[in-house]
């Protein structure tokens, strides 16, 4: 055989070797697997006697030898970690090599092992068409590869095995650090969740315990004015409205409570409805509140079909006009306008609502905080309107529970408009027009 890998002039032995590579590596090191595929046993010999001493980054290479791609399947299928492979092309069939190639790469699915084709045969697999073609990392004519250039393409092979395998083994301690970081979250946020569904079933315990004490109270203090009244004198009196009015106050925050640890503990009954339904539902309850002010109302006239629970909807029309109502500007008649137009929110048919008003107005700095429970704007004192601070709390709660978002812009003295977006939820709606988000 005529092959410059055979010429002993040009055998690598160990003082031949760079010294960064030429280190000595302990016995019980574990070596560099390399596996030589070819029919040639000469080859094997050859390949053997060069490589033999050498080491990189102070382990030795451990040979592997495998006669024909059919052996080498074998061998691949028991040994793990092999960095690279010195591959024949032409063996018990002219594309025997490649075809171990597809295997290596496809079934075994291992994108790390660095894959040397070696073929005396060139015209059989052309460079251009096998590195185009199949996933190898060098191709090398046997006519060509001396010892120092075995030496090189090796020590290469295993420089570029080792980067892959530091960079698949980031990659899993980043998976796995994020798999804990995730279950470390997912655990929190259940716990937070539990905590949350607890402190809401107490909220709920609590404010229905207090009805029926609140209840006596009121009973009292009226039973006392019915008998006692006519004797009783002006400060007295007044005192016993205090005493009244105090506990009337404290009712309508219990129910009001209720009603927000319901739209979490119970389950919402979704439906498609028109949106128009649930608002009427809103102005039925508020008659009287709205025939007391004499407020002007602006409604819609079209129908818009969502998905949703109508009696959660009414109840969010009905705070949001209350609203309006209960914060009107003291020295003009309420005008209150009602619209709904459709929109795409977040990619899916939608709808935005607008509940306006020229009442008192909201400052900028409360626009973030309005929404939150127990949050009143006025105090109620002289002057100013009595709230429980948990209407608005409750707007947002519905509309989050309807996969929406709600927000409010104002100008102290002009009036509030309260948005609403909320997604239809039908599968069968039309694609409505773009319309602008609300502010993140």
């Amino acid at each position: 055989m005529n092959d410059p890998i055979g010429d002993p002039d040009l055998l690598l032995v160990e003082d031949d070797l760079p010294g960064e590579d030429r280190v000595s590596s302990p016995a019980s090191d574990l070596g560099w697997k390399v596996l030589i595929v070819d029919d040639d046993l000469e080859v094997h010999l050859i390949t053997r006697t060069v490589l033999a001493n050498v080491t990189f980054k102070n382990r030795p290479l451990l040979l592997l030898s495998a006669h024909s791609a059919e052996e080498a399947r074998t061998v691949l299928a028991n040994e793990t970690d092999i960095a690279a492979i010195l591959l024949d092309v032409v063996m018990e069939s002219d594309d025997a090599g490649l075809r171990l190639v597809r295997h290596i790469r496809e079934d075994l699915g291992n994108r790390a092992i660095r894959i040397i084709l070696r073929t005396g045969q060139p015209g059989q697999a052309p460079e251009r068409e096998v590195i185009v073609a199949y996933d190898i990392n060098d191709y090398k004519a046997k006519t060509e590869l001396t010892s120092q250039k075995l030496f090189t393409t090796i020590v290469a092979a295993l420089r570029a095995y080792c980067d892959i395998i530091e960079l698949e083994n980031g990659r899993k301690q980043l998976e796995r650090a994020n798999s804990i970081l995730e279950q470390r979250v997912a655990d929190r946020t259940a716990a937070l969740a539990r905590s949350n569904a607890e402190l809401e079933s107490f909220a709920y315990g609590i404010s229905h315990d207090l009805q029926e004490p609140l209840r006596m109270v009121r009973g009292y203090l009226q039973l006392i004015r019915r008998r006692l009244g006519p004797g009783l004198d002006s400060e007295t009196r007044d005192y016993m409205a205090f005493a009244e009015d105090g506990a009337t106050r404290m009712g309508t925050m219990i129910n009001d409570l209720l009603d927000y640890s319901r739209i979490t503990t119970q389950p919402a009954h979704f439906e498609p409805i028109d949106l128009r339904h649930p608002l009427t539902l809103a102005l039925g309850n508020l008659t009287l509140a709205i025939a007391e002010s004499g407020a002007a109302l602006t409604l819609p006239d079209e129908p818009a079909l969502i998905s949703g629970d109508e009696g959660q909807l009414a109840r969010l029309f009905q705070n949001l006009i209350g609203n309006a109502l209960k914060y009107r500007h003291p020295d003009r008649r309420p005008a209150i306008g009602v619209a709904i137009e459709a929109l795409a929110f977040d990619q899916r048919p939608g709808w935005k609502i607008t509940v306006t008003d020229n009442g008192r107005g909201i400052a900028p700095k409360d626009f973030d905080t309005v929404f939150n429970l127990f949050r009143r704007l006025d105090s109620g004192g002289p002057g100013g309107v009595a709230g429980s601070g948990v209407g608005l709390a409750l707007c947002r709660r519905i509309v989050e529970r309807h996969g929406g978002r709600i927000w409010v812009d104002s100008v102290i003295d002009e009036g509030s408009s309260f948005r609403v977006h909320l997604p239809a939820g039908l599968e069968n709606s039309a694609p409505p027009p773009e319309a602008g988000d609300p502010p993140v």
